[in-house]
């Protein structure tokens, strides 16, 4: 395959107007320079051929149909809309799309409540009885069910409607299976996309090509990583405007801010993590007391 055909082909379905597309084929260029095997570059570059990218226009029209669909099904005053966020208080996919729903409310003068939109589930009110989740990805299950166990108590009685852009089967496997076994809980999962393992049945790429990417991530991650080939082995290709998901084939959004083997890493999409934004901090504070120590801690320059 011809690197700049395949820029282009990508070019032409994304633009380059965005954070991971701009300047993708010089990225594309020095990310296949992190191997020398002409056979891992070939399969990696086809591998990102079938990268599916979903633009900020494209996930705010996606989210602008599953919201007038949610207001069409349900009365307005006994909904609410709010992030999926953990136990911990850790920000999440979920809360990005939230943002972003409030931008699409806003652009469309869609009407509702002011209170419709909450930040947690200690902010609802009683007398709601439908609560509505958006989220980007569901690609193992197990934020959605653990977020389910976490929060049964104060989910049980009501309806709880999930809107995501992307599920895999194994996602809707582990969830369903969950929800089998809680009959008390009211939840149905609406995505507009299913996909599965891209080594699965493909045309080309057979189990041989499978292995020498996993083997390719090894050298990446360590032997044995929940990320080699994406998390637990998701193989998934795709990417949003907001974010790369984990569940992405790793060697795609590796950046030498994680604890991976590689220290030398051209990245192609890097995805960002609380890992990333608590490393930038303590970066900046290292930086603050070397110049304090520079300085001698008095003023300079006045």
């Amino acid at each position: 395959m011809n690197i700049n055909e395949v820029a282009q082909v990508f070019i032409e379905k994304y633009g380059q107007e965005e954070r991971y597309t701009k300047d993708i084929e010089s990225k594309l260029v020095s990310w296949l320079e992190n191997t020398t095997l002409e056979e891992i570059k070939e399969i990696l570059l086809h591998l990102f051929s079938e990268f599916i990218f979903f633009t900020k226009r494209e996930i705010k029209e996606v989210m602008k149909s599953q919201l007038v669909d949610v207001l069409g099904s349900y009365a307005l005053e006994s909904i609410c809309i709010i992030p999926m966020i953990s136990k911990d208080g850790r920000a999440n996919s979920s809360f990005d799309l939230t943002m972003l729903l409030k931008e699409v409310i806003k652009e469309n003068d869609i009407e509702l409540y002011k209170d419709t939109i909450k930040v947690g589930l200690d902010q609802i009110d009683d007398d709601i009885s439908t609560l509505i989740f958006f989220d980007d990805i569901s690609g193992t299950g197990g934020t959605i069910v653990t977020f389910l166990k976490e929060n049964k108590s104060d989910l049980i009685g009501r309806k709880i409607i999930i809107r995501l852009i992307v599920i895999t089967e194994t996602a809707e496997i582990m969830i369903n299976e969950y929800l089998d076994t809680q009959k008390e809980l009211d939840v149905k999962v609406i995505a507009e996309y299913k996909y599965d393992k891209i080594f699965k049945d493909h045309k080309f790429l057979n189990d041989s090509h499978r292995i020498l990417i996993n083997n390719f991530e090894e050298t990446i991650w360590g032997k044995g990583h929940q990320n080699i080939m994406g998390f637990r082995d998701s193989q998934l290709l795709v990417g949003f405007s907001h974010n790369i998901p984990n569940n992405t084939i790793s060697s795609f959004w590796y950046h030498t801010d994680f604890s991976g083997k590689k220290e030398e890493w051209n990245s192609l999409f890097k995805r960002y993590t609380q890992l990333n934004r608590k490393n930038k901090k303590q970066s900046r504070s290292n930086q603050n007391l070397s110049v304090k120590r520079e300085g001698g801690g008095s003023k300079v320059g006045l």
